[in-house]
């Protein structure tokens, strides 16, 4: 079965699930009940939400649609910073549009967003600077590992090697590919947190971020000027919504 049936299958499974939940809800008179019950329901919806955001990258928008089911909504699944992000194929062989996605909306946050978390643009207290600083070369070992995804898929795809070799070094792939995913996962759940952090502790009146109300500017030469012109507190909080709505996407599950 592949990725694509897994994903339908899995959708099923969940607004099946949500329907039982809301039932529940409904018709339970326990106040502690329907206090847990509605967290159940808050959480089904979002594995919902990222599942349908999956078969859009496989060009499913509409399948998998109730009656009367509000199409508004499913289309604000599509992440309001990853549905401007363009997904071309990772390698010209590719037909893994899940690897595809994410490799996409990686390269988009090296671009737009890692230099931005330094202290030439961002000043912070000394302890959340120690932290931040380390964000740049964790990205770089992550990228690393791409590297070696991508060395197993050009050594796979050698007509020289025999069929037991292919199997093999299929297998190779799938776990280094698996690796990556789940050194993404950590990371991007460790920056949200951070920023998280820094969101919060602004808006009650915190000083950790010492800059706040810096405008942004970026010279000429530099390639990407998203945010240009913008406060640094508006730039945290756009790199918070993009790592979340990531992770989302990412849909790893919980250990």
């Amino acid at each position: 079965m592949g990725e694509l049936d897994n994903i339908k299958m899995e959708l099923e499974r969940k607004k099946t699930t949500l329907k039982q939940l809301e039932g529940v809800y409904r018709t339970s008179t326990n106040v502690s009940q329907r206090s847990r019950v509605s967290k159940e329901i808050e959480a089904v919806k979002e594995s919902i939400k990222n599942l349908r955001g999956k078969l859009m990258i496989y060009g499913f928008e509409h399948e998998f649609v109730e009656d009367g089911e509000d199409m508004a909504g499913i289309k604000d699944v599509k992440a309001s910073i990853l549905d401007e992000i363009s997904v071309p194929p990772f390698r010209k062989e590719s037909k893994d549009k899940e690897i595809d996605a994410v490799v996409s909306y990686i390269r988009f946050f090296e671009e737009n967003y890692l230099s931005i978390l330094s202290e030439y643009y961002i000043k912070l207290d000394f302890n959340h600077s120690t932290k931040r600083d380390t964000f740049y070369p964790r990205f770089m070992e992550i990228k690393k590992i791409l590297k070696e995804y991508n060395y197993e898929l050009d050594i796979l795809s050698r007509e020289e090697f025999n069929n037991i070799a292919f199997y093999r070094d299929k297998s190779v792939v799938y776990k280094i590919r698996q690796r990556y995913f789940m050194a993404l996962d950590v990371y991007f759940k460790d920056l949200r947190n951070f920023l998280e952090i820094l969101v919060d502790d602004y808006r009650t009146n915190g000083n950790i971020v010492l800059n706040p109300d810096d405008i942004l500017r970026f010279s000429d030469f530099e390639a990407n000027h998203r945010l240009n012109g913008i406060k640094v507190i508006d730039s945290l909080n756009e790199i918070f919504a993009f790592t979340s709505e990531f992770l989302r996407f990412l849909g790893m599950p919980k250990l």
